[in-house]
Parts: structure tokens; sequence; C-alpha cells
């Protein structure tokens, strides 16, 4: 692409002071209801906008559910090869990994506005593992593809404003996004959470101590989870871990995402767990959901937390309230 700008990555090893907490036992909500999506191949949760939920249905459908009823009132037919994979500025973005783009579309009608070509990643053996990661943070995309690069978008002019490579080739996962403050965060090299910076070309490796499972932007920060069970709150303006909060061990952590005033940890088991920006503690943990972690998402809005369970083909309202 002409456009293409090309980003040579520093590299730079930030010092880790973090503050380490231990959760409380509280429990947390309870299930407010278990909506049925039989016809979903593999849902995943994304998002809500506009008063609905999104569900990807893993088969080139999203559906749209009620928050007053609790019910699916319909779905959207995505064009062959696109999955729903962030909903965010009142559109739905979808990727496409085999034809390499991303696309924004309208809610209503899924008519496509935009489309920008990344470059395609090559379909692993798991036909569920997601290719593409998106962020959305303002005017910038950021897509994170998987064992390839990221890729950061400025979507008012449609273009690829710059690509982000990490380590050796092959040697950086890719496999986690999140955006905030004209930031991002992704999982580099092993053990490590990177913070892409584009006005300086850098990427800050930052220790964690295990591999990042899932990553939010909330609160003014970045939040990783990690598999030595820890949460690690990370301040975007020094690009280090401010503190690390203990997650349950018995329990690898996965999703992370960040709302209505807290920050939420799916984890194996089904354990949800809620942390408290304002003491960087767990407050609360209820066990409900998938066993496996990898097929369980998060989204916050319309006051509560949703889990879509896609073994079971179902999405979870938690009522955060009692």
């Amino acid at each position: 692409l002409a456009a293409l700008v090309a980003v040579a990555v520093l590299v730079v090893r930030a010092p880790r002071q973090p503050e380490v907490i231990a959760p409380p036992p509280r429990p947390l909500g309870r299930v407010a209801a278990t909506i049925a999506l039989p016809q979903a191949a593999f849902p995943r949760v994304v998002g809500v906008v506009d008063g609905l939920v999104w569900v990807d249905g893993g088969d080139a459908t999203a559906y749209r559910v009620d928050p007053q009823s609790n019910r699916v009132i319909g779905s959207l037919r995505l064009p062959a090869g696109f999955r729903l994979a962030a909903v965010a500025r009142g559109s739905l973005w979808l990727a496409n990994e085999a034809a390499g783009t991303v696309s924004q579309a309208e809610p209503r009608t899924g008519r496509t506005l935009r489309t920008v070509r990344v470059g395609s990643v090559a379909a692993g053996p798991d036909p569920h593992e997601e290719q593409f990661r998106v962020a959305v943070d303002g005017n910038t995309v950021w897509v994170a593809r998987l064992h390839t690069d990221v890729v950061r978008l400025d979507w008012a002019a449609g273009k690829v404003a710059g690509r982000f490579t990490i380590g050796l080739p092959g040697s950086s996962s890719y496999d986690v996004i999140a955006a905030g403050s004209g930031l991002a965060v992704t999982h580099g090299e092993p053990n490590d959470a990177d913070q892409l910076d584009p006005r300086t070309g850098a990427a800050t490796a930052i220790r964690l101590g295990g591999d990042p499972a899932g990553a939010a932007f909330g609160a003014g920060s970045f939040w990783v989870s990690a598999h030595n069970a820890t949460l690690a709150r990370i301040d975007p303006a020094s690009g280090r871990v401010v503190a690390t909060i203990r997650l349950d061990a018995n329990h690898l952590p996965g999703a992370v995402v960040a709302g209505d005033g807290a920050v939420w940890v799916l984890a194996g088991g089904g354990l949800l767990q809620r942390i408290d920006p304002a003491s960087n503690q767990v407050v609360h943990t209820l066990a409900v959901g998938p066993d496996g972690v990898d097929s369980g998402r998060l989204a916050v809005g319309a006051g509560s937390v949703w889990l879509s369970d896609a073994e079971a083909r179902t999405l979870i309202r938690i009522d955060t309230g009692g």
C-alpha cells in the first residue's frame, strides 16, 4: 500500500514496582437471565451499542439481544468470511481474516461504510481461533494480527498509518489488544505486555510474570490478565505497572472488560471476578459460565455484565446489583 507508513519499533524494558493485593471472597450479584442462542455455531458476545447487546455467532451472523426483554430480537447476516469483531462509535466493526480486511458497518442494516485492507493471516488449526483482534480508540483502529504484527489504521483517512512488530518474526503472539489514550497494549514476547506508542514508534515491554490472557482499557488505565493468576494495572503515561491484583490462583484468567465503574475478569471454571479501580482490589466473585476459559467472552453495558458461553450456546446476564 502506498499509504503505508513503516514504523521502526524500539523495545524499551520498563521497570516494575507494583503493589500486590489479594482478593476477598465476597459473592457477586446474581444471574438475571440465561439467553439461548441455539442457531449460533460458536457465539461470542462483542459489546453493547445503541441499547442492544451484540453477539457474533461464529457463522457469518451477528445477533441482537434486547436487554429489556432478555430475548434475541433479530440477526444480521454478514458477508461470507466476515465476523463481528468489535462494536464502537455506534458502529459494527467486521473482520475478514482470509481477505485481510477490517470494515465499519451500520448496525441496523449491516451496510458497509468503509473497508481497509490490513493483510491476510493464514488460518490456524483451530477454526474458532480469532486471527484478528480489533480495538477502536476514536479515529484510530488497532488490529492485532495473530503471530504477525499490530496494524494501526487512521480510520478518518481510510488507510494504514503504521505497523508494529516486536522481537524476531514469529516470537510475539499479538493475541490480545486494547486501546485508549492514543496508545495500545498487546501481547508481545512470552510473559510480556507491550504498550505501543504511535508518536514515538516505541513498543515498551512490560514484564508481567505470566503470558497475557486478556486486556482492556478503563478508568484511565490498561488492565491485563496474566497466566500467573494476576491482573496488572498499567499507567499509560509511564508505561509501568502501578498495581498487581492477585486473582483466584485455582482458575486460569482470560477475558477482561472495563465498564460501569469496575473491571471484570473471567477465569476458568466460569469464575467471574470484579475489581474496584478505586482500591485495586477484587471485591466480588461469582461462579458462572463455561468451564473452559477460552469459550467465554465478556461485555458490559445496559447495567449488566454479559458473558457468552460458546460451549452451551448461551448468553448469561449478570445483575451486578445483587
